[in-house]
């Protein structure tokens, strides 16, 4: 006994190892890729914020809000291994531009520190108001972000004391305001752009079925140019109107890449004198101002896009509620007519063929007397899951009251439809339930027509299959009647051949 123990030892011993190796491997593995996106995201975006240093402290500075985005996006780069990468690239980048070595390791440690307090703020919000899907998503993200750009205003005042021998107060007047600028016009867009990847045809596709109006951005142009040729004090504003429209218009995503462009736009003009807000950008409460100002510009647009957002959900709630059978989450009968209608007309002017099922649970009431109301509300969830598995996503579902549902289902001919009208069949009659350890089944009536030209009137069509429903009823149940006789397949076969188009099974509703 003794003996065979050890080897069952050293065994788990050995697997023990080699799991501790194999995570091991893995946190080297995400540490070393978290280093290395987050370094070279940093990089290129300091080096952008280096080169719009276009007229005194009026520029446009991405890395901490792109910095603070992707720890907030991807929580895996949250580690020692990210930040000691976004410390790597801000000194690569200030080396890039001539800076000394130490004076770069002090400016990175600051933007670091504001970046990781914006970072860690921000990780206490829910993450649908980080995606600004609740009402006051926008205020609580600024709310928070105004202690992180305190922080960083204390660092950089810190910093110009030791390195400049400047004022503190002067520092602590435009550093935070820059930061925050800098963050609502880049970390919106840095947390809602869509990652997910697709084929060029299926975002050809995907633009080509939603496609927005344009004139909002063309409005938004034409503020631009005017914003340029009217200079003065009131140019930035200029743009609100067709920002105030995009938001109305537009996703929240797509709202926030637009106010980043804009915002971006507005800065880097001001700081190259493009628009000329006849204002001494020297003085620091010019600068301030200008930061406020473009803060508010960007601030607007995504309140309205947010709300405009929350909106739309609680419209798509409602009109779920409205459309489905709550115990079920089939369509019920009211949007099952309109969809269904809906589809005739398709049918009357592109053609195809239909399959049309009028279902009943069999004894439903008596599942109902002898095991309560309970076992039959199960035993309707459980049809539904099952109509469900057999059918299509295309397919319309629908509890049309009771124990009666219906199917519509596009298909290719006659037995296509026989098909499907079988497989729910026979798949209901091999499903069980368990209530108070006994087991429930039960069978379904089907009503079954087969359409290659849409009907006249679809209520004519309703009651007949009420009819032919009653007839399965009276004929046994657990069966499906067709309202028109199905056509049998070609006798060649090889499928060669034509049906005949008079043939007698064509529905003629």
């Amino acid at each position: 006994m003794s003996f065979s123990a050890a080897p069952s030892a050293d065994v788990s011993e050995r697997r023990a190892e080699t799991r501790d190796a194999t995570s091991m491997r893995d946190r080297l593995g995400a540490g070393a890729r978290a280093l290395a996106i987050i370094g070279l995201a940093v990089f290129a975006a300091s080096v952008v914020g280096l080169a719009t240093r276009h007229a005194f402290s009026v520029s446009f500075w991405p890395a901490n809000a792109l910095l603070a985005g992707l720890m907030l996006r991807h929580r895996a780069f949250h580690c020692p291994s990210g930040w000691v990468g976004a410390l790597v690239g801000f000194i690569a980048a200030d080396l890039l531009f001539g800076r000394s070595l130490p004076m770069s390791a002090m400016f990175a440690a600051t933007n670091l520190l504001g970046s990781l307090a914006a970072a860690i703020f921000l990780m206490r919000l829910d993450p649908s108001d980080l995606a600004l899907q609740r009402v006051h998503s926008v205020l609580r993200i600024v709310v928070l972000l105004l202690p992180a750009c305190l922080v960083a205003g204390l660092c950089g005042a810190a910093l110009v004391v030791v390195a400049f021998d400047g004022s503190p107060a002067q520092t602590l007047l435009t550093w935070p305001a820059g930061d925050l600028v800098n963050y609502l016009m880049v970390l919106p867009a840095i947390l809602n752009f869509p990652v997910r990847r697709i084929t060029p045809q299926q975002l050809w596709r995907c633009i080509r079925a939603n496609r927005a109006p344009r004139w909002p951005i063309l409005l938004l142009l034409a503020s631009c140019i005017a914003a340029i040729q009217f200079d003065g004090p009131g140019s930035i504003m200029f743009p609100m109107p067709g920002l105030l429209l995009c938001a109305l218009t537009y996703s929240v995503p797509t709202t926030a890449v637009i106010t980043m462009g804009m915002g971006i736009a507005c800065m880097t003009a001001i700081g190259l004198g493009v628009v000329d807000i006849g204002q001494d950008m020297a003085n620091p409460h010019n600068v301030v101002s200008v930061r406020i100002a473009v803060a508010f510009l960007v601030l607007v647009p995504l309140t309205i896009s947010s709300a405009m957002a929350v909106r739309d959900a609680l419209l798509d709630q409602l009109r779920e509620a409205a459309n489905h059978d709550p115990l079920t989450g089939l369509l019920n009968r009211r949007a099952f007519e309109h969809k269904l209608r809906k589809r005739l007309a398709a049918m009357r002017d592109h053609g195809g063929r239909l399959a049309v099922l009028w279902l009943d649970i069999d004894h439903f009431k008596r599942i109902n007397d002898q095991h309560g109301h309970l076992a039959g509300d199960a035993m309707l969830q459980l049809f539904a899951k099952t109509a469900r598995d057999c059918c299509r996503e295309s397919d319309l579902l629908a509890r049309l009251g009771g124990e009666e549902f219906a199917v519509v289902a596009r298909v290719d001919d006659a037995q296509d439809a026989e098909a499907i009208a079988l497989r729910l069949r026979d798949a209901f009659a091999a499903q069980r339930i368990f209530w108070n350890a006994r087991m429930v089944n039960a069978t379904v009536s089907i009503a079954a027509c087969y359409l290659d030209r849409a009907p006249d009137d679809h209520a004519d069509l309703f009651k007949d299959l009420d009819e032919v429903l009653y007839r399965a009823k009276r004929k046994g149940r657990n069966r499906v009647e067709w309202l028109n006789d199905l056509p049998q397949p070609p006798a060649d076969p090889s499928g060669a051949g034509e049906v005949d188009d008079a043939a007698p099974w064509v529905a003629m509703i």
